[in-house]
């Protein structure tokens, strides 16, 4: 099973498989995705989550505050719907 992830401003698209990550997954399909660590901690890759659901693994690496504002680490996300998402450093 995919799911799409739409990445706004830029309206780029994508498909994400299951057991993968976002930042995995954009990365596959050439998409120029910011990311240094690839661990959650150097903020990079995190984006807003305009609609749909994601999860992490074990443990959870989203503070109280990164919920409120819907941040998604998308290093360590993965996708349990079509999502959008929102990053203003991703270029179409």
């Amino acid at each position: 099973m995919s799911h799409l992830v739409t990445i706004l401003p830029s309206g780029l698209s994508f498909q994400v498989r299951e057991g993968e990550t976002i930042l995995q997954a954009a990365l596959e399909h050439g998409i120029d995705f910011p990311n240094r660590c690839r661990q959650g901690v150097c903020t990079s890759c995190v984006c807003k989550l305009k609609s749909g659901q994601v999860h992490y693994l074990p443990p959870e690496p989203l503070t109280d505050l990164d919920k409120s504002q819907n941040f998604t680490y998308c290093c360590l996300a993965y996708a349990d719907s079509d999502l959008v998402l929102q990053h203003p450093f991703i270029r179409g």
